[in-house]
């Protein structure tokens, strides 16, 4: 794995344990600046609303867990230095090639968790309070806004086209259904009609209709759950990473990137495995001249492709423009096919207030 060149990446720390807040109204938070390069390595890590044990009767470790073949390794990187009230920030060097002294390279510890550690009662269980996802078990993304591996950019796309297609299949298995239950009904409403014996319902007695019940729809869950997922970024920007991605960029957001992709609150196939397999998305917002957030935006990786447009665009992601350097996105429409493949991100627009998934 190539640590030479140089990379930073940001991992969010979610809470885990109550138990150790300073505050118990407020949320115990915290995140980790990793940066390696020159097969050198550092992180910084600060936390915020840790409770302070005056007697020393707790310390707070961080330590990283990951996996080599089927055997769990972990290795303990340091101890957290906090204030009276809750909040620190510390500072540790490692080498990304033999993390923990035993040849394990920094790449194969996938998750960081922070622990509280008895001093009293050796015996007694670590307890994690904060935990967050390092990286996807493989080479870091590199000082590059947008790189994809060697080994990604010239294998075959016959996946991601299977992927695409059994997305398709599945759309149109949902249509045919929809179809036939719809004919169904039609047919037993023609039935009340005319009996089997050619009687009609004059003759004989009619077969009662059933009645039409209004069913209650859960797509407001949805939409609420976005929207909250967008506010929540938003409220902890300053830990994630500015960027700007683009020379002319037409939604005129403010956009951060993104390297935990479970983060990626959209029901979207496509985007999902997109941004897994570049190993970040960008998050953008747009606000009013309040500063009211009016648009919320995800941008996927991808290049101007059918192949590497998210499902196909049936979630949304119908607009796409090229990274900075690459042109726009004008010429890239009015290009051939063998001429749309630089990069650049497959776009979705979230409306501020009510959630719904629109066109850029």
């Amino acid at each position: 794995m190539n640590y030479v060149k140089y990379n930073r990446t940001f991992v969010m720390l979610e809470e885990q344990n109550k138990q150790f807040a300073s505050k118990e109204s407020a949320e115990v938070k915290g995140y980790l600046k990793v940066e390696t390069g020159n097969n050198k390595g550092a992180i910084r890590c600060a936390v915020q609303n840790l409770k302070h044990f005056e007697k020393g009767d707790y310390i707070y470790k961080l330590i990283l867990f990951g996996k080599k073949g089927e055997k769990t390794i972990h290795t303990v990187i340091g101890n957290l230095l906090i204030n009276r009230y809750g909040n620190g920030e510390s500072y540790f060097r490692f080498s990304p090639l033999d993390i923990d002294g035993k040849g394990n390279p920094y790449h194969y510890f996938t998750t960081a968790i922070i622990a509280a550690a008895s001093t009293v009662d050796e015996k007694e269980s670590l307890h994690p309070v904060l935990k967050g996802v390092t990286s996807n078990g493989v080479e870091p993304f590199q000082s590059e806004l947008f790189r994809i591996d060697e080994d990604i950019e010239n294998e075959d796309n016959s996946e991601v086209g299977n992927i695409i297609d059994k997305i398709d299949q599945i759309v149109e298995d949902l249509e045919e259904t929809v179809q036939r239950e719809k004919a169904a009904d039609e047919n037993l409403r023609g039935s009340s009609e005319t009996k089997v014996d050619g009687t009609s319902p004059d003759e004989t007695n009619t077969i009662p209709k059933e009645k039409t019940v209004s069913k209650k729809v859960y797509n407001n869950f949805y939409n609420e759950y976005i929207l909250r997922s967008c506010y929540h970024t938003c409220q902890f920007a300053e830990f994630y990473e500015d960027v700007t991605p683009f020379d002319k960029d037409k939604t005129g957001a403010r956009w951060k990137k993104m390297v935990n992709i479970t983060n990626l609150p959209l029901v979207s196939p496509g985007a999902h495995y997109f941004a897994t397999q570049y190993r970040h998305y960008i998050f953008g917002a747009k606000a009013d001249e309040n500063g009211m957030a009016v648009r919320f935006f995800f941008g996927i990786p991808g290049r101007f492709l059918d192949e590497e447009q998210p499902d196909g665009g049936k979630s949304g992601f119908t607009y796409w423009q090229p990274i900075r350097g690459e042109g726009t996105d004008d010429e890239y429409r009015k290009a051939n096919q063998s001429a749309r493949n630089a990069y650049g991100y497959w776009i979705v627009a979230i409306d501020g207030k009510t959630g719904n998934i629109e066109e850029v």
